[in-house]
């Protein structure tokens, strides 16, 4: 299992703006249906492909299994070789920021695919939790330039405003 805690500057809302869009995009590259943000909720499913490490094309059933603007997104990917497991978990903290818990899991199906998982896991999970920390960081400096463009953007309508009266 791999868990990545964090406090970010940035507000659940804020976070969950950016991961919703990725959930939604998912979907409708996946089945062609474009689902809207309030279509989401447990235990709403479809399927897609995805390539594995080895270059193979599988089949992936996704389910969501946990779904709470701005609290949590929980999906399950099930395959052949086994179901993983992502989680996003959110609290707003007394000083405005978040804390948000990552977790990523996988069950093999099958005791070699599950052995198999627990040794690939040893040698895999130090350097994915760095690679998602920086993922997660990343994602957090975009929300807050973002926020300073959008600042930036109402200062300059102010002022031209101001300059047309």
């Amino acid at each position: 299992m791999i868990e990545v805690n964090l406090e970010m500057e940035v507000t659940p809302e804020e976070l969950f703006d950016v991961i919703v869009p990725s959930i939604l995009y998912d979907i409708k590259e996946s089945t062609g249906k474009t689902v809207k943000a309030n279509q989401l909720h447990d235990n709403y499913t479809y399927k897609k492909k995805l390539k594995s490490k080895m270059g193979k094309e599988a089949g992936v059933r996704v389910t969501i299994t946990r779904f709470e603007y701005p609290v949590v997104y929980e999906a399950k990917f099930e395959s052949a070789s086994g179901d993983n497991l992502m989680r996003y978990e959110v609290e707003r903290l007394e000083n405005g920021n978040s804390g948000l818990s990552y977790v990523e899991d996988f069950a093999g199906s099958g005791k070699m695919a599950a052995m198999n998982g627990w040794l690939i896991g040893l040698v895999y999970n130090h350097k994915a939790k760095k690679d998602i920390a920086k993922r997660l960081r990343a994602m957090e400096k975009s929300i807050i330039d973002n926020r300073a463009l959008d600042d930036d953007e109402f200062l300059e309508e102010a002022e031209t405003s101001e300059n047309e009266n």
